[in-house]
């Protein structure tokens, strides 16, 4: 079993390193994330959702507050501290009796993304919502790895989809569920490592790197595109194993190479999904992964955003989730640098 705990020390350090980045945070991308910030703020409904087409999603929800916290806001103070406070409540108060984290009959995907959220602000909340969060990580954290446990095909161990009963899997609910238990783990559940290391193997499973295309499929065999890959290697980053001699698995280093040829035109589906992970990928791997991916990610998403703050409803699939969601995304994806997100820290 693994057990951490964020310190107030690692809180700090992280937040000295976020305010380098105001230095390297052109004055444009700042503006412009401060300006979807408010967009957020403004259309904020009194119970801390966001109105969209598909109801009051605990997964929106959550992304939208990690907006705020990845800018540098926290719960109870400045500006959104209320807002935040309102959505932090709003998704504690509809955890299932089995753990899950939705205001509906929701998904793994609602589950492991309001997991995540809940750890971030784990360490910046008042006293009695952090004993009310102690409880809620610990029963999400159960959850996930009670649906890991699901017997599943060869091709499908160790990884997650979109039930807690699903007997398969796919990189992207996979990858919001490790990111989820090593926020917990942070947070001081434990964590078992055998369970972090089936679902590494899961990822590392749907890496091409050994035959044309080096990016990541959906399920094992699968066609790669970039939110996949931005997935698989943020997995793979933040959750593989690495030495000195092996700072980054090849399986993430030939993704980082797919999304170098493979750049944005802002045409995509599911275009805000996959930068929210490509950014951070990009960011995990540093070097020239990092200089030639998120300059064409900054691009392309700024010359996207609206006069009035927001960014606009993605395309296919990604429509129905709103512009509460795209703008969540987006500004999301420009914070990179500032580094606030304690999850994300090397």
């Amino acid at each position: 079993m693994i057990k951490f705990r964020i310190i107030s020390v690692f809180i700090c350090l992280a937040f000295v390193f976020s305010a380098r980045a105001d230095d390297i945070v052109a004055p444009e991308t700042e503006a412009a994330i401060d300006r979807g910030l408010k967009y957020l703020a403004d259309k904020q409904l009194a119970d801390g959702t966001w109105s969209g087409n598909i109801g009051k999603s605990s997964a929106i929800t959550s992304l939208a507050t990690m907006a705020f916290l990845a800018r540098g806001h926290t719960p109870g103070q400045g500006p959104y501290g209320e807002h935040l406070n309102r959505s932090i409540d709003f998704i504690l108060k509809n955890q299932k009796q089995n753990g899950l984290l939705s205001a509906t009959n929701g998904t793994m995907y609602d589950h492991g993304a309001s997991t995540v959220m809940l750890c971030e602000v784990f360490g910046m909340v008042d006293d009695a919502r952090k004993t009310k969060l102690e409880a809620a990580i610990a029963k999400a954290a159960k959850a996930i790895l009670d649906a890991q446990k699901v017997p599943k095909g060869a091709d499908n161990i160790g990884g997650w989809r979109y039930q807690i009963t699903s007997n398969d899997s796919d990189i992207s609910v996979t990858g919001w569920q490790l990111m989820a238990l090593r926020g917990a783990a942070n947070c001081g559940a434990s964590v078992p490592k055998d369970a972090l290391d089936k679902g590494v193997l899961y990822i590392k499973n749907l890496s091409s790197h050994k035959r044309e295309g080096g990016g990541f499929g959906y399920t094992r065999g699968g066609q790669p595109n970039r939110a996949r890959t931005g997935t698989g290697i943020l997995s793979l980053e933040l959750l593989g194993q690495h030495t000195p001699e092996q700072p980054h698995l090849p399986e993430a280093l030939a993704g980082g190479d797919y999304l170098l040829k493979n750049p944005f035109s802002g045409d995509e589906e599911f275009y805000y999904y996959s930068i929210y992970y490509v950014s951070q990928a990009a960011n995990q791997l540093g070097g020239k992964y990092w200089e030639g991916i998120y300059p064409n990610v900054r691009k392309v998403t700024l010359a996207k955003q609206k006069p009035d703050g927001s960014w606009p409803e993605g395309q296919g699939g990604e429509q129905s989730a709103g512009k509460a969601y795209a703008t969540a995304m987006a500004t999301l994806a420009l914070c990179v640098p500032y580094h606030y997100l304690p999850l994300y820290q090397k």
